[in-house]
């Protein structure tokens, strides 16, 4: 089975990211050949270079057009069985490849957010189109946006996202961001790891923190890991409140794993989610969580077992938790230690290998039992 694995995003994002690292656990499967198509000045072109990773790219000029052409190149020439589509613009080019050509190739869409999809004629043509096999969900949030449009269920198919549970197990704090901040080592940090957007909403974040300050104004500070194009406003909203010197905006950073196990508490504010791997790689280091009820979230966190909840935009409850969980080591030892057992045993990348070898196994048994 040879599949051609194509994004649309020049950006480095979760989807692309999970992508990837399916290609890396597949690669030594000798009965499954995968390719990248993606754009030539993406940061995922760069790392298919650095690896040597069997890859494609085209030059991006729009979001769907220029996109055509090269998926159909590509599927003729490598004799492509399945087009695993990665973004909502790559599969509009991919329906329309196949509705120019007729080039005999399965599409499958793997789509991590749950935004709300417009319950219309138009997303029904791209979503429930007779071209598309499947639609693969991280999580049943994700799958209930399609069920809301009515979508025809058999398409639907969770697949959950996993990480490699062992980069993040037994991590000590290096105190990191304590001497980047020139704090004492004592000191609690909360934050959050995100990007600057409007889904994440970073506002509720700043009011739970503002809330907490109050409370325990000498014994804690609040650092956001990630960039977005928010950022300069959220900085402001910060100096509104005179909380500049307790909330660090800490910029993106490529070593997680390391300043994870700084963080006391990881708080997430969002409004939408599919399922952040954020979610996962807490678990894996023993940090607890406090998090709104957004998307999938709620599948893996149950409220005062594996986390804690607050509904959306709900700064005084997560604030309330907050506290009683600085306030309470052995509620925050039965809670880490109940996180980490769940996403060891459910969410580590041998969970991912294995169900994604038997959904790309399963559509080849299908091919042969159309033919």
């Amino acid at each position: 089975m040879k599949i051609l694995n194509v994004t649309s995003i020049v950006e480095w994002r979760g989807g692309d990211a999970q992508m990837y690292t399916i290609y890396n656990l597949l690669n030594k499967y000798k009965d499954i050949k995968q390719y990248i198509l993606c754009p030539e000045n993406s940061l995922l072109a760069e790392k298919c270079k650095h690896d040597n990773a069997d890859y494609f790219t085209y030059k991006k000029k729009s979001k769907i057009k220029s996109l055509v052409s090269p998926i159909i190149r590509i599927v003729e020439e490598q004799n492509i069985d399945v087009l695993h589509i990665h973004d909502s613009s790559a599969l509009s080019a991919a329906i329309l490849a196949k509705m120019f050509t007729q080039i005999q190739v399965k599409i499958i869409y793997s789509r991590k957010r749950n935004n709300r999809i417009k319950d219309n004629f138009f997303s029904k043509l791209k979503y429930d189109n007779s071209y598309v096999e499947k639609i693969i969900c991280v999580s049943k949030a994700v799958e209930k946006i399609y069920l809301d449009i009515k979508m025809n269920q058999s398409k639907l198919l969770v697949i959950y996202d996993a990480i490699d549970v062992s980069k993040f197990t037994g991590n000590k704090s290096k105190n990191i961001i304590h001497k980047e901040l020139n704090i004492s080592d004592d000191t609690l940090i909360i934050g959050n790891i995100c990007s600057l957007s409007k889904q994440k909403d970073i506002n509720t974040f700043v009011d739970t923190a503002k809330l907490v300050l109050e409370k325990i104004q000498n014994k804690v500070e609040f650092v956001l890991i990630g960039g977005g194009e928010l950022e300069k406003e959220l900085k402001d909203y910060v100096d509104s409140l005179n909380l500049g010197n307790k909330i660090h905006f800490l910029g993106f950073r490529n070593n997680v794993n390391e300043l994870l196990p700084e963080l006391n508490v990881l708080l997430i504010t969002s409004l939408t989610e599919g399922l952040p791997l954020s979610v996962y790689e807490a678990f894996a280091s023993k940090v607890p969580i406090v998090s709104t009820k957004a998307g999938g979230i709620s599948e893996v966190i149950i409220d005062n077992e594996t986390g804690f909840l607050a509904e959306v935009g709900a700064s005084n409850a997560l604030s309330s938790k907050i506290l009683t969980l600085l306030d309470n080591d052995e509620l925050r030892k039965e809670i880490v230690e109940k996180a980490f057992n769940l996403v060891s045993s459910n969410f580590d990348l041998k969970n991912l290998e294995e169900n994604y070898y038997k959904f790309y196994k399963s559509l080849e048994i299908k091919s042969q039992l159309d033919f």
